[in-house]
């Protein structure tokens, strides 16, 4: 039992640095965080009642939300929020910093492993956007936009602009009578922009007259590098949560050569 537990303390209490600062402490684990760095946090205080509290720097939720994970999804948001109560964790609205609970110092161990395990946790708010709520991301782009074509076009999965693009299929294809077909992608990572990108670049090749446009579940659901390329070469790039209808119209102005809203 002694050096099973002398293990474990090694292993954990090796990869923790800390380090005095102003503010109180910094402290870097060996956790991986969303962005690839270790996971830190500081420990904040003592405060005028000789207590201390557990935050981040502010920029772990953006890390997490650049990554996909943002908290426009309501399931997204549910379980964060979930967690927050479970972990004895909030949010600061002004600065986003995540924050626990001032706590004596005899209690500043535990609370810190219970912070650093919130921050774990909440990385499965990127695997939710990737695993699970592209599916709901789809579900509702597609209803939308077939609610605003009606019968004015055909809409068809996994879309071949032409046998000899076969090699980058769109997620969907729209196409009305005597308008150039639109490919659309769902963008939800950097690689399916690039796949956009990969089919734009080889119609414009082989002179294949179509419309090629990338449909974000958010605005971070790709890196900036990513979306000024996208934004420069393909047709268009809207952005879905928040202005759902204004986003599908966007595409459906591009298949039809009208807005259908205005109809």
């Amino acid at each position: 039992m002694t050096n099973i537990k002398s293990s474990l303390c090694e292993a954990f209490c090796g990869a923790l640095e800390v380090n005095k600062v102003p503010a109180g402490y910094a402290v870097s684990t060996g956790q991986i965080g969303p962005d690839g760095d270790p996971i830190g946090f500081y420990v904040v205080g003592p405060n005028d009642e000789g207590k201390y509290r557990i935050q981040d720097d502010g920029l772990y939720m953006c890390a997490i939300e650049s990554a996909g994970g943002d908290l426009q999804n309501k399931t997204r948001l549910a379980t964060f929020t979930s967690l927050c109560d479970e972990y004895g964790v909030h949010r600061e609205e002004d600065t986003g910093e995540l924050v626990t609970a001032a706590v004596g110092s005899e209690a500043i161990g535990a609370s810190a492993l219970r912070f650093l395990s919130f921050l774990i946790r909440i990385q499965d708010l990127v695997w939710m956007s990737t695993e699970r709520a592209v599916s709901t991301f789809r579900d509702d782009a597609t209803k939308m936009l077939k609610d605003l074509i009606g019968d004015k076009a055909r809409i068809v999965s996994d879309y071949v602009v032409s046998p000899g693009l076969q090699e980058v299929p769109a997620d969907l294809g729209i196409i009305a009578d005597g308008r150039p077909p639109v490919a659309l992608f769902f963008g939800l990572s950097d690689a399916r922009l690039m796949e956009a990108l990969l089919l734009q670049a080889w119609a414009q090749q082989r002179r294949e007259e179509c419309a090629v446009i990338a449909l974000l579940e958010t605005e971070g659901a790709a890196s900036t590098k990513m979306r000024q390329r996208a934004n420069n070469h393909l047709t268009a790039v809207p952005n879905f949560r928040g202005e759902e209808r204004a986003a599908c119209a966007r595409i459906a102005r591009e298949a039809l050569g009208f807005d259908p809203t205005l109809q």
